[in-house]
């Protein structure tokens, strides 16, 4: 008996002992595997280093990509390393030749300048890469990290918007709409007036797009450490939170519109025909909203709960996005439809209240946005951060981030509860880096842009955890009472 349980790693020795395979000879899926468990390693680092240092969790994954990506690019172990560093352009060369129909080298002469194709360059090293001996195996992975990066956009976008809720955004209170309103508008206008010194050629689409990523704060980073002062600062932590909403809501709507105009391609002359696409589609949704609550459907009943809360939810995101891009509008505005339309049809409490859809979403996003952070570190170049051009570029940012947010928590409050609701609104995170990443994929923003844009996100993030749980533990605390954002 003990000799037949020897018989399959008999079978298997003569394959074990054989030459090794060629790149070529591989199953196709193979390379998507050992890119998933290369990422997902780096994940795990990323989730220690972030632990040891007691940094956020999007932040130690974005500086193990960092470090990972830029050791692999420049060791020159493999092209797919110089192919994830470019994801941005290599994205662009896929959309180009899904959407022409061309070849990679007639798709390339279109998008790349002619410095960019000459030898050494961007474009023809991809062009070397994508049509060379090796090419097919290169295409499909370079093809699978484009579906990962878009799939973790949306993930992260329809998450996020599941938490947006009208009636809360309402009963968010007079004050926390002031200061998510006074915050937006600051960043916007510091970030458009930045930009627009930094990016003199650049269109105003382009502009608002890249001045929109500073309007969000991100929920994730700020809201666990809030709760750790809610015994100590009740009333600020109930205004913050409201406010953290409310920006979040804005940034949403401001994004969403931003890149429907940068892929009308326009430029500020025909914006108007596109935000009108984009306010008639929301009242299209809206109106939805108001007629979902009386909608029976039985049918939710006869589904399994994962079906009903996760299937259908993931369905209906996914037909709505593809709707609005069939009318020549972002995606991430068809996935904020669906989730206002799924909270309002309050599909958690039909099939009993006990799990939620975003409950269900969990696995999937600690999946695919790990893997998402993990990849834009992977494509910031180290070499940019030694430019005294980017340096200043992303002190500039850094400084419209977080003077746009310190200055609407004053037009508010005063005081050490201006300075604490303040630095709650201060870090960027999620929806920043989905700014940053569509941004690039989409041709508007260059490497030394994008490395500027990373350090703003990494010193808001720092700068905004830091300080924030400096200035909470040197206010005394509030007198015991009942606080509300109102």
């Amino acid at each position: 008996m003990r000799k037949l349980t020897l018989l399959p790693l008999l079978a298997v020795a003569p394959a074990a002992s054989a030459a090794p395979r060629t790149l070529m000879e591989l199953d196709p899926f193979a390379y998507i595997l050992i890119e998933l468990g290369l990422i997902i390693a780096a994940v795990v680092a990323g989730h220690l280093l972030a632990r040891r240092l007691q940094l956020p969790v999007i932040l130690g994954e974005l500086l193990v990509g960092m470090v990972i990506g830029n050791f692999l690019y420049w060791s020159e172990l493999s092209p797919l390393f110089f192919l994830i560093m470019h994801l941005g352009d290599a994205s662009l060369l896929f959309r180009e030749v899904w959407i022409s129909g061309a070849s990679v080298v007639d798709a390339a002469g279109r998008i790349f300048t002619p410095e960019e194709l000459a030898p050494g360059g961007t474009g023809a090293r991809l062009i070397d890469i994508l049509v060379g001996d090796e090419g097919p195996g290169f295409l499909l992975m370079g093809s699978a990290l484009w579906h990962f990066s878009n799939l973790g956009i949306l993930f992260l976008w329809f998450r996020v918007a599941l938490g947006m809720r009208i009636e809360e955004l309402l009963g968010a209170g007079m004050r926390a709409l002031m200061v998510a309103a006074a915050g937006a508008v600051a960043a916007l206008g510091l970030g458009l007036v930045v930009l627009d010194w930094l990016l003199p050629g650049a269109d105003f689409s382009t502009r608002l797009l890249l001045a929109s990523g500073l309007v969000p704060t991100s929920a994730s980073i700020a809201l666990p450490l809030l709760e750790g002062f809610k015994a100590r600062h009740g009333s600020v932590v109930a205004l913050a939170t409201g406010a953290i909403l409310v920006a979040d809501v804005l940034a949403v709507l401001l994004v969403s519109t931003a890149v429907t105009l940068v892929q009308g391609g326009q430029g500020l002359a025909g914006a108007w025909g596109q935000v009108f696409g984009v306010v008639a589609y929301l009242a299209a949704i809206l109106y939805l909203c108001r007629l979902a609550p009386r909608w029976e459907l039985p049918w939710l009943a006869e589904m399994e709960q994962y079906q009903a809360l996760l299937l259908l939810p993931l369905g209906l995101a996914f037909l709505l996005a593809w709707i609005a891009d069939l009318l020549s509008l972002s995606s991430l505005i068809g996935i904020f439809g669906a989730a206002l339309l799924l909270n309002a049809l309050d599909i958690e409490k039909r099939c009993g209240g006990k799990v939620s859809t975003r409950d269900l979403m969990q696995p999937l996003t600690q999946v695919f946005a790990p893997v998402f952070f993990v990849l834009l570190g992977m494509q910031i170049n180290l070499i940019d951060f030694f430019s005294l051009q980017v340096l200043a570029m992303g002190v500039l940012l850094a400084i419209a981030a977080i003077g746009a947010k310190l200055a609407g928590a004053w037009l508010v409050a005063r005081g050490t509860e201006g300075w604490l609701l303040g630095w709650s609104l201060v870090p960027r995170g999620e929806m920043a880096l989905v700014v940053a990443v569509t941004a690039k994929s989409l041709g508007v923003m260059s490497d030394d842009v994008y490395a500027a844009f990373m350090l703003m996100v990494i010193a808001t993030m720092l700068a905004g955890s830091a300080l924030l749980r400096r200035v909470a533990e040197a206010v005394p605390a509030e007198p015991v009472a009942e606080y509300s954002s109102d």
